[in-house]
């Protein structure tokens, strides 16, 4: 199994990389499956993985009866930094439609108290443990996976001194991550971190993925303070 996962993601990079420096454009139609596996030499299971993440990630689109094809990627949505209309909206919201906000909110996991994860009460400042409530909810925009927010918020009290911070940061996805948002594994994502100190009311960590390669991210600061 280890020795066919390897395979499948050295066909799907070299592919890749065939795709972004211009040997593969858009339109043209990749090999066909005997092909593959001559140059790759190996089985048709490993090629018909790598296809699978490639589509997956929106570089190739499979045309029943024709082949598959290098797929014309278009520009990244813009998620824009603003305050939220309600509980049940996001920090971000589509630029592009009428509102942008999101009437399709999926739970992903059960809402629940635990202990706060490290990085977690280090942003919140307080001790390492202590209870906070955890929602993470997915949230859609005409059927398509969007961003995927995870909110930890201090059970009771509230943080020792306020603040209000965002980060912006980039990493890969992990499977679950790539499953929840339509992808796969390894895709790149933008991670936004906010970290809410009121002076009153509810502390809280809220981190924001989406897929790099679908969305990007606009922040304004002077957004960020109200």
């Amino acid at each position: 199994m280890a020795r066919r996962t390897t395979a499948y993601r050295r066909v799907a990079q070299d592919l890749r990389d065939q795709i972004a420096d211009g040997r593969l454009r858009p339109g043209d139609r990749i090999p066909s499956l005997t092909a593959l596996q001559d140059t790759y030499e190996c089985s048709d299971t490993v090629i018909l993985e790598a296809r699978k993440v490639l589509v997956a990630e929106g570089l190739l689109v499979a045309k029943t009866g024709d082949g598959t094809y290098v797929r014309g990627r278009p520009d990244p949505l813009r998620l824009v930094y603003g305050a939220p209309e309600g509980r049940e909206q996001p920090l971000f919201r589509l630029e592009a439609g009428e509102t942008g906000l999101f009437p399709d909110v999926v739970p992903v996991e059960p809402e629940e108290s635990i202990s706060a994860p490290a990085a977690v009460a280090a942003a919140l400042g307080v001790r390492a443990g202590r209870k906070v409530r955890r929602s993470v909810r997915l949230f859609r925009h005409e059927g398509q996976a969007v961003q995927l927010v995870t909110v930890h918020a201090l059970a009771s009290g509230k943080a020792p001194a306020a603040a209000l911070s965002v980060d912006i940061a980039a990493r890969p996805a992990s499977d679950a991550e790539g499953r929840v948002l339509d992808g796969v594994a390894g895709q790149p994502l933008l991670v936004a971190t906010q970290v809410e100190r009121p002076e009153a009311g509810t502390a809280r960590v809220v981190e924001t993925l989406v897929l790099a390669e679908r969305f990007t991210l606009a922040y304004r600061p002077e957004g960020a303070g109200g």
